[in-house]
């Protein structure tokens, strides 16, 4: 008996000074005319604008998006009535991205995704992200046909948000950690090829630490960030970039404690749990993790992202009782609140 299944990434990936350029080239390589345009504000301003004067002939119609939801993907669909559409064009952020997919996905179309920031790996998977009534969302989708990060766009987009796209990267060696710890206390299916995809560029980077600089170094996290992208549509689950690191952010996300990106929360998650890993099973380097931050100057505290101590902790007890069926350091070891204060202090995050 055979077994195999179909799995869907993206047909056409450019990493590029350039690939803006590529659009046209793209529509007609889909056998697209008829696409409509989805960007914010700021997006469309910065790229939007351009892109949509080469490729005019090619738009039906275009929406601004000011707040991501799955509200507003479905009002877009709505709106959309039953005009003749056979592509959706996302320009913009991770908002931008998520409601994108989602109305490719509702119209069963081709998405092509021109990302204007790199703060995660949203820019190329097939998950899409809201925030309903306060809690953290995540819904598959399915992955963008073709990704057009374009190197010139991308580069001036805030350096914040390149530092976001980083925490979330090198948060992908705790989340394999988590996955293979899965395998093997419970049995769950492990994919290594999924898991090599998502980990390599974080390592890699992680190599580099002494010497990166996020705009010398954006390719290289852009393609980190793609690759994770990809490694999520394999498996068809995040669990090769999500582990229990993303459950302390979802966990301040829940709580709504502290000011930091996404990225920036699970990148002072990940250093929590390697430092797990590393007590428990002698795998992993907390202080790497760290020091690779602390270089590109992200925040490795509490405090920089607006966080008390007693909040971390908050985060940290009720990130054991989040996604209790994904298995990670969290469940593995069960960490007691006295055991997260020691490991705040030993690692200096609060």
């Amino acid at each position: 008996m055979k077994f195999s299944r179909s799995v869907e990434i993206p047909l056409i990936v450019e990493i590029s000074e350039s690939a803006r350029k590529r659009i046209a080239d793209v529509l007609n390589r889909l056998q697209i005319s008829s696409a409509i345009l989805i960007t914010g504000e700021k997006s469309y301003e910065v790229a939007g604008r351009k892109i949509e004067e080469k490729i005019s002939n090619f738009i039906s119609n275009k929406f601004f998006v000011k707040v991501s939801g799955m509200e507003v993907a479905k009002n877009i669909v709505v709106s959309i009535g039953y005009a003749d559409v056979d592509g959706v064009i996302g320009i913009g952020g991770g908002k931008v991205l998520d409601v994108a997919k989602v109305v490719a996905s509702e119209l069963s179309v081709p998405f092509i995704s021109i990302p204007t920031t790199a703060s995660h790996d949203g820019i190329a998977s097939p998950v899409a992200s809201f925030k309903e009534n306060g809690k953290a969302v995540s819904i598959l989708v399915d992955p963008p046909t073709a990704v057009l990060a374009d190197l010139t766009i991308l580069r001036h987009c805030p350096i914040r948000l390149l530092r976001s796209g980083y925490g979330d990267l090198i948060s992908n060696v705790v989340a394999v950690k988590d996955w293979k710890l899965a395998r093997d206390k419970i049995g769950e299916e492990f994919n290594e090829v999924a898991a090599s995809m998502a980990i390599m560029p974080a390592n890699f980077m992680l190599t580099s630490a002494e010497k990166l600089d996020l705009r010398n170094h954006l390719e290289m996290l852009v393609r980190g960030l793609i690759l994770s992208g990809v490694a999520i549509s394999l498996v068809k689950s995040s669990r090769p970039a999500s582990g229990s690191e993303h459950k302390f952010s979802h966990a301040l996300d829940i709580l709504g404690y502290g000011n930091g990106t996404h990225g920036e929360q699970v990148g002072i998650g990940t250093i929590i749990m390697e430092y797990l890993h590393e007590k428990y099973y002698g795998e992993g380097d907390w202080e790497l993790i760290k020091m690779s931050l602390d270089k590109i100057q992200a925040p490795t505290t509490a405090k920089e992202i607006g966080l008390t101590r007693e909040q971390v902790l908050e985060a940290l007890m009720f990130a054991k009782s989040i996604r209790r069926k994904r298995y990670t350091i969290l469940e593995d070891v069960n960490p007691s609140k006295d055991e997260f204060e020691v490991v705040l202090s030993k690692t200096g995050v609060a």
